[in-house]
């Protein structure tokens, strides 16, 4: 799909891709909106991304000199309220309930040969409910009359799309997904459209660029008596450019374009350039653009044998950083391409070499303790399972039988679990265990239980039972997506920033580390959904996304590709990668990382090479690579050494590995488990040579990972001093 020309009337100021406070850079457009004598409150901004809305929001009240608050929402957040002006009688779906319900729709649905032959494949409901989620917040499935062979396939999962909408209408629920194409129906009504217009005379938008077509069509319904102001940067979209291709310029059909990108260009204000050079901007102007001008950088390699050594040495490195120049953990970022495998394991070896993580968008349930405590309440209640009995013992003090019979309240799943909270004092032996950043997470996740047992509770499509909690809370860990589409994302303060690149779009930190900057990951290879072949998906004319682009698309959506060749597809989701990269890259103020591997899991891993963008960067004569050599070599050792990272990880990852695997109700092999934890204890009694104090922490390791204690953890202590003090 190329970019459609259904934008609104109104002014379209262009930026140069600078990075830096978004603020600062729309703040003169922002002030100059208040010529016609207006008030903040008459302007509304809307942010198209659902992220750093309220740092936004601060940092714009503060670049534009205002005494009050300006009025700014996300542009899906805006959405919301319109929704529940329309229709306030309305439940918004949780993504965990989402799951369920489309669960049922898809087990009793009458399929296809090719799609009865799919679902016997343990993912099929999530690369289902995956692919139905994106096309709904497109605005539902554009199957062409005369499509391809092949979308007749996208014509049966749009009708599974409207069945299940059709379903979720007669409960009075709502999909998040459906939002603004909802809230563009509601404008039509004027009492809605009445009662909306009183907010704003003006409406501001920043972030254009990914602005979709739906996004726009919104738009165009909510100025439809207003002054509407685009500001969009150059060489910056990458959500837009999944579901459309064209540079923002394309964007302008029906628009005033004023062009701030020129020197010698003549607009009403000015837009400001970063006052000092980053250490990430020469990087992501050059891989944005093809070329960085006059601008020269410095950036840092780290190459490790692994995946886990990698991260290992960010940890390192983020301590070695924070010692030397006194930086707090959340002026650090540790981003991957997209948020998914293997983010989860980034996080849990940061943390498990003491480094505090936090992430925007929705935290995972299968390594959280009080999550296992919770779907072990329901385990030993449905069938007295042993295992649960254990993990609940080993959490709970003085548990007993009749503490699940007292708190256990007759058909009401939702009013146990919270009695179950109260009496067992579950927020206060989270706040006395974790970190504040683990604990808020913990408190959330604990949160969507809650919201799980009430709808069991109140469903009538639904068991309202122990075994239908436990089903799906299962279903939810297993297909629990490390992101959902939301109307706000925040980043937790407190901790190291760990999500995809997009999360820094318009923000910045101190030291930016890159991970996985392999072929492998940046390109990497696009197949969109693992429902279809690639071959089949190119051939598809409505599928929710860029599938078919021209040399011509390609050329006019990247200035990196004005000469594109060969397999158009390929090219342009290579560039797409490349422009996350750019993205990222800029967003580092003082200390850029690229981060490669060589082999995934060790020495028998597939080999990795460094990314082509990586040899295309030390090819340019105004950018230089500097290699860190690591821990114990031009660094001194900040987290656990290599050995005892190892040993001490073993208990974790077994742990973990089987838990995970058990609380889905699948079944494990024990074997090399038991073989790996054999020789962590012979180790361990080999005699003398082993400080006692290690093998406490391994110990203790091993009673961390199963939730079977609860230490006063002494915050003014590394983990390295744990196994390092002499």
């Amino acid at each position: 799909m190329t970019a459609q020309t259904d934008s609104p009337g109104g002014t379209l100021h262009i930026l140069p891709f600078d990075g830096g406070s978004l603020a600062a850079r729309v703040a003169d457009i922002y002030a100059d909106a208040f010529d016609a004598g207006r008030e903040p409150e008459d302007i509304l901004v809307l942010k198209r991304l659902p992220t750093g809305v309220p740092e936004f929001t601060a940092d714009l009240r503060e670049q534009a000199d205002l005494q009050t608050r300006p009025n700014v929402k996300s542009l899906p957040r805006h959405a919301t309220t319109v929704l529940e002006e329309a229709r306030p009688d309305a439940t918004r779906l949780s993504y965990e309930e989402r799951i369920e319900f489309l669960a049922r729709i898809l087990d009793g649905y009458n399929w296809s040969s090719y799609f009865e032959g799919a679902s016997d494949h343990d993912s099929f409901g999530r690369d289902v409910g995956q692919l139905l989620l994106e096309a709904t917040w497109q605005g539902g499935f554009d199957v062409p009359e005369d499509g391809g062979e092949y979308d007749d396939y996208l014509r049966e999962l749009e009708a599974v799309n409207e069945f299940f909408h059709e379903k979720l209408r007669e409960r009075g629920l709502i999909e998040q997904a459906e939002t603004i194409s909802e809230a563009i129906d509601a404008l039509e009504r004027p009492s809605v459209r009445e009662h909306i217009e009183r907010e704003f005379d003006v409406v501001v938008v920043v972030e254009f660029e990914e602005c979709s077509p739906i996004d726009r069509r919104y738009l165009h319904a909510l100025a439809h008596n207003a002054e509407l102001i685009c500001v969009a940067e150059e060489h910056a979209s990458i959500e837009r450019l999944r579901t459309e291709s064209g540079s923002v310029r394309q964007l302008a059909a029906g628009l005033s374009v004023v062009d701030h990108t020129t020197d010698g260009a003549e607009t009403a204000v000015s837009i400001p350039t970063p006052e000092s050079e980053s250490a990430g901007r020469a990087f992501g102007r050059f891989l944005a653009t093809g070329t960085c001008d006059d601008l020269e950088g410095t950036a840092r390699q780290i190459r490790t044998t692994t995946l886990d050594g990698q991260v290992e040495e960010v940890a390192n490195e983020i301590e070695h950083l924070r010692r030397s120049r006194g930086w707090e953990y959340d002026e650090f970022a540790v981003l991957l391409r997209t948020i998914g495998d293997p983010m989860p394991r980034v996080r849990r070896i940061l943390r498990h070499s003491g480094v505090p993580t936090a992430s925007a968008g929705v935290s995972g349930l299968a390594q959280d303790l009080a999550v296992r405590e919770l779907h072990a309440l329901a385990q030993y209640h449905i069938d007295g399972r042993e295992r649960a009995y254990e993990l609940l013992e080993s959490r709970v003090p003085a548990f007993d039988t009749e503490l699940v019979e007292d708190c256990v309240v007759r058909n009401s799943i939702s009013k146990s679990l919270k009695r179950w909270i109260v009496t067992t004092d579950l927020k206060r032996r989270i706040a006395a265990d974790s970190s504040d950043i683990d604990a808020r997470e913990q408190f959330q996740n604990v949160s969507r239980l809650l919201s799980i047992a009430e709808f069991v509770d109140a469903q009538d499509i639904l068991d309202n039972d122990w075994t239908q909690f436990a089903t799906m809370l299962e279903r939810a860990i297993t297909y629990d997506a490390p992101y959902a589409h939301t109307a706000e994302v925040n980043v937790p303060e407190g901790g190291v920033t760990v999500g995809d690149v997009g999360i820094v779009k318009n923000d910045s930190r101190k030291a930016v580390f890159l991970l996985n900057v392999v072929d492998a990951e940046y390109p990497g290879t696009e197949t969109l959904s693992p429902l279809f072949p690639t071959a089949w998906i190119k051939q598809m004319e409505g599928y929710p996304a860029v599938t078919n682009p021209t040399a011509e698309d390609v050329a006019a959506t990247y200035a990196t590709a004005s000469e594109p060749d060969g397999n158009e597809f390929e090219r342009y989701y290579d560039e797409l990668a490349r422009r996350q990269l750019a993205i990222g890259a800029r967003a580092a103020e003082d200390v850029l990382y690229f981060c490669t591997y060589r082999r995934a899991d060790g020495s028998m891993g597939r080999l990795q090479h460094r990314s082509r963008y990586l040899h295309e960067i030390e090819s340019h004569p105004s950018l230089t690579l500097e290699e860190v050599e690591g821990a114990g070599v031009d660094r001194d050792l900040h987290t656990l050494g290599s050995a005892s990272s190892e040993i001490l990880a073993q208990p974790w990852t077994e742990l973990e590995r089987i838990q995970a695997e058990a609380s889905t109700g699948g079944e494990v092999a024990l074997e090399s488990a038991e073989e790996t934890l054999a020789a962590i204890q012979a180790v361990l009694e080999e005699g003398n040579d082993v400080d006692p104090r290690f093998e406490r922490a391994v110990e203790t390791q091993f009673d961390l990972a199963r939730g079977a204690i609860r230490p006063e953890v002494d915050r003014t202590r590394g983990p390295e001093e744990v196994v390092d003090d002499d």
